[in-house]
């Protein structure tokens, strides 16, 4: 699908809707056909399709999102207003996201992580698990709980045998 974009102020036919943009030493603008606004900031890295963007790195300035998502890392940004305006930065493992006018919502692709309201921000650290997925128990408290389990069973058996007058030896 071909999209028209608006390019640092010049109307130009864009590649194909899935196309890569990468910012050296300066800022690139793209206004998409249904309104959306995206600045590039320098020595960014993205791809930007109709219907969403995915920051890979660096930072983007989102405009006039309505409907339109903004991935970076596990993280999916969307606007709860038309008219919102975000910054989301992106670097190593920690996604930024500022609000700068209207609500902006935070999710992992299911669970809704936060509501960011307009004029404050919010940094989460990337976990490497997959997006929705729950962290089970470290090891230690694996092992912690069954040393536990097996010492209240022993405790348990001595009592009882105890308790008829038998040694549990």
């Amino acid at each position: 699908m071909k999209l028209t974009v608006l390019v640092l102020a010049a109307i130009v036919p864009c590649c194909f809707a899935d196309a890569p943009v990468q910012t050296e030493g300066t800022a690139r603008d793209v206004v998409l056909t249904n309104g959306v606004s995206l600045r590039l900031e320098a020595r960014s890295l993205g791809t930007i399709y109709a219907d969403h963007a995915v920051l890979e790195q660096g930072a983007a300035r989102v405009s006039h999102f309505g409907g339109y998502q903004v991935r970076a890392g596990d993280l999916l940004i969307e606007s709860e207003t038309p008219d919102s305006q975000a910054v989301i930065r992106f670097e190593k493992n920690t996604v930024e996201v500022a609000s700068l006018g209207g609500p902006v919502r935070v999710t992992d692709g299911g669970v809704m992580l936060t509501r960011v309201a307009a004029g404050s921000k919010v940094a989460f650290q990337a976990t490497g698990a997959a997006p929705g997925a729950k962290k089970g128990p470290s090891e230690t408290k694996v092992f912690v709980w069954v040393i536990v389990a097996v010492s209240v069973a022993a405790l348990a058996i001595g009592l009882t045998a105890a308790a008829q007058g038998k040694s549990p030896f």
